[in-house]
């Protein structure tokens, strides 16, 4: 008898790690797609509707989001996240699919410390040309062309942790860097406890691309987490499925971007992609904005004079009445700007207005434009926008005198 108890006891013994290894739960399959926030606007590979492809595909149960808890619980997101409020948390409404906010910020009292700026978060009263605090634009050619899944390649996951490891010679000024790496740590841990709620199931995190190699290394060591590369799971949306997912509001959101923002300034646009867009929204929802769109197009093109687009643009501005455009990515109404436009709080007609009032100084027909410059001022309802009006307007609507162009050199400096 006592022989057979100990054969019991050693036989309980070496089930022991099978029956907790049975109890173990299913991992979590985390799912890290990099972003360039807002890209989805220029560059077709990664248009809204090639992400709604994505999502679809890869059918997550639930999606992690770059906002902190307390904020995204007030609606509150970053103004320059166009994936995350125009596109994530709408899809994600409409299959009911949860949401998980995972972001971290340092209190205003420690930026305050370390930047001597509270809130970081808070654009000032006329924005930069670009850069922190200023207007987005995309000048790399490369970030119009990448495709869905870029952030997966090696050679950008290298650009990153050069940064992550560049300890600099001077160290006083090293707290952007070192605030990063202690964000992405905390990001890391709030995906980590969102993941437990899902085993055995995909979790999708979209994030901003300089933390996906960081974040997949930290997670990598936790029990219960399986890192999956989105390349590995899902092909890169063709036309067939982007056209399936496509929405009246993306062709807008990306016209307005590309043709009435900062992006418009410079020489880079996708002008083959924009006819595309307008093209489409003519056919889909042809009316004042659309013309307007499309009118900025042909003047970008060089298809227009500047007398048929002045034409135009009074046109519009006569029968658009109070209407707003689709969509502008103005977070704060009491304001002109928005993260992409010095006068994107504008209505349609008066957007129409301010145009003409470009071309009227373009044609020298001075007292013209100043006449627009005096209504639509009258017509903004604060201090605050009228101060931006006037502070902006000299930059962006006025030709640009040689004593303009070494003002905004300073200022880009």
């Amino acid at each position: 008898m006592f022989v057979i108890r100990i054969l019991a006891a050693f036989l309980l013994l070496a089930a022991a790690p099978v029956a907790a290894a049975e109890s173990e739960p299913a991992a979590t399959e985390v799912v890290i797609l990099g972003v360039d926030h807002s890209a989805q606007l220029v560059n077709r590979r990664q248009q809204p509707a090639a992400m709604r492809a994505f999502f679809s595909s890869i059918s997550p149960a639930a999606i992690c989001i770059e906002r902190a808890p307390e904020e995204f619980a007030r609606r509150d997101h970053y103004e320059f996240t166009y994936e995350i409020q125009d596109v994530i948390v709408p899809w994600a409404r409409e299959t009911k699919t949860p949401l998980c906010p995972f972001d971290w910020l340092p209190a205003p009292e420690d930026t305050e410390l370390a930047f001597g700026i509270a809130d970081l978060e808070a654009p000032p009263l006329l924005r930069k040309p670009s850069g922190f605090q200023g207007f987005l634009t995309f000048s790399d050619p490369q970030t119009r062309t990448d495709g869905l899944f870029f952030a997966d390649e090696e050679a950008e996951r290298a650009k990153h942790r050069k940064f992550y490891l560049n300890y600099p010679d001077k160290p006083r000024g090293d707290f952007a860097r070192r605030l990063f790496l202690y964000r992405t740590f905390l990001q890391a841990r709030r995906i980590a406890l969102a993941a437990r709620k899902y085993p055995g199931e995909r979790l999708l995190v979209v994030v901003g691309m300089m933390h996906k190699d960081d974040l997949e290394r930290i997670l990598a060591d936790h029990r219960g987490i399986k890192i999956i590369q989105p390349s590995d799971i899902a092909s890169e949306p063709g036309l067939a499925e982007i056209t399936r997912h496509q929405r009246v509001e993306d062709l807008f959101a990306i016209a307005t971007f590309n043709l009435l923002g900062m992006q418009s300034r410079g020489e880079a646009v996708d002008l083959a992609w924009m006819e595309d867009v307008i093209d489409q929204l003519q056919r889909q929802q042809p009316g004042a904005e659309t013309r307007l769109l499309a009118t900025r197009l042909a003047e970008i093109q060089g298809r227009m004079s500047p007398e048929q687009a002045l034409s135009a643009h009074l046109a519009i501005a006569g029968e658009a009445g109070e209407r707003r455009f689709t969509w502008d990515g103005v977070k704060d109404r009491k304001r002109i700007d928005s993260y992409f436009d010095p006068f994107g709080n504008l209505t349609i007609a008066q957007r129409a207005r301010l145009e003409a009032a470009r071309i009227y100084y373009l044609l020298g027909r001075d007292q013209e434009a100043e006449a627009i410059r005096s209504a639509l001022r009258a017509e903004l309802s604060t201090s605050l926008k009228q101060a931006q009006l006037d502070g902006y307007w000299p930059l962006y609507v006025m030709p640009p005198t040689k004593e303009a162009a070494e003002s905004e050199g300073d200022r880009r400096s």
